[in-house]
């Protein structure tokens, strides 16, 4: 992703890579990464992508895509509690 993304800049697809860029960018979530909407992906029972679901994956390039669209839409319905870092400080042992 490049600094320039905003609202009305977006990509038409996202890999799960550049999916979690693009949802920390845009400041829909703070943090996660590939393996964490990975991890949603297989267990969500509203994620909208895969056989059966509203919305197909597409392989282009050995990746896997998504649609954009849909795929903000989930996270801003699906809003991901408890996933941020801690502020206290750790004991150290």
């Amino acid at each position: 992703m490049n600094n320039d993304v905003s609202e009305s800049n977006l990509p038409p697809a996202v890999t799960f890579q550049s999916g979690a860029q693009l949802l920390i960018e845009l400041g829909i979530v703070e943090h996660i990464t590939h393996q964490g909407i990975r991890h949603i992906a297989e267990t969500h029972p509203e994620w909208p992508f895969g056989d059966d679901r509203p919305h197909p994956y597409w392989d282009l390039a050995n990746a896997t895509v998504m649609e954009t669209g849909p795929f903000l839409r989930f996270f801003r319905q699906h809003p991901r509690a408890g996933h941020k870092p801690s502020k206290k400080p750790r004991d150290s042992e």
